[in-house]
């Protein structure tokens, strides 16, 4: 005995039938499917532990106030301060003892260091926003095409249609609608 509603056609192409004509839907388009082990899991998080454990001591947040006021070394200074580095150090008898030149070498190298790590980072978190968007929008537009046929069969009263229907409707995000005023 068929079911209205119900599905033929296994995971390729599906059919829904008992509606007044078969329909015939292609199956949906799944660009994603992240699935990690447990032991994947364990390694990346004591991976991100370690990082943590390392690195968080050693950095510094700073107020928006102090990233405004403060100058930058970007791409294209990077040259500039390497080689006044280096001359501040060859000609160490002309630099004035409040410029620490061992240690702006010192700040110059870990800039290196950190912007290795950053760049490997970026792309990662690049990488897990990305995925986790598309992630994100396939679930949903499988919530929604679910909430949609679900609506539908409980418009043809199936058991439980009107239920499911009725507890997706409340958990269902809704904005505040803005209620235009009626023209008199």
């Amino acid at each position: 005995m068929e079911v209205p509603g119900s599905r033929k056609g296994g995971w390729g192409d599906s059919q829904i039938t008992g509606l007044p004509q078969t329909l015939k839907f292609n199956k949906m388009q799944n660009r994603i499917s992240f699935v990690l082990s447990d032991e994947e899991r364990t390694a990346i998080n004591q991976s991100l532990e370690t990082l943590v454990n390392i690195l968080e001591p050693k950095l510094v947040s700073l107020t928006t106030d102090e990233r405004k006021e403060m100058p930058k070394m970007v791409d294209k200074t990077v040259a500039f301060v390497s080689k006044a580095l280096d001359y501040g150090e060859e000609y160490s008898n002309y630099i004035p003892d409040f410029i620490d030149v061992p240690e702006a070498k010192t700040d110059f190298r870990a800039v290196q260091t950190m912007r290795t790590f950053y760049t490997q980072l970026e792309r990662l978190t690049n990488g897990l926003d990305d995925s986790m968007t598309l992630a994100g929008s396939e679930a949903y537009s499988s919530a929604l095409s679910i909430y949609k046929v679900l609506k539908n069969a409980a418009a043809m009263e199936q058991s439980g249609a009107e239920e499911a229907v009725n507890d997706l409707a409340n958990r269902f995000p809704r904005g505040k609608r803005s209620r235009t005023p009626e023209a008199n």
